[in-house]
């Protein structure tokens, strides 16, 4: 059995708050396989640099506040 750091592994509504866009987006960008995701024992997982990715991604955040 391989073990992996949890960590590194965020659910999607934290994700969400980490990248600024809303959990709603967060599911969708998981459904369509933009954002990679894991399963395990049914719980969806989201990795760091996905989340990062997100963040780097032009359009993909909240707007910024002037």
């Amino acid at each position: 059995m391989t073990r992996i750091n949890t960590d590194d592994y965020f659910r999607p509504s934290t994700a969400a708050t980490l990248a600024g866009v809303s959990r709603a987006l967060a599911y969708r960008l998981i459904a369509a396989g933009t954002v990679p995701s894991v399963e395990i024992d049914g719980t969806v997982f989201v990795h760091r640099r996905d989340v990062r990715r997100i963040v780097a991604t032009p359009g993909m955040g909240r707007p910024r506040k002037t």
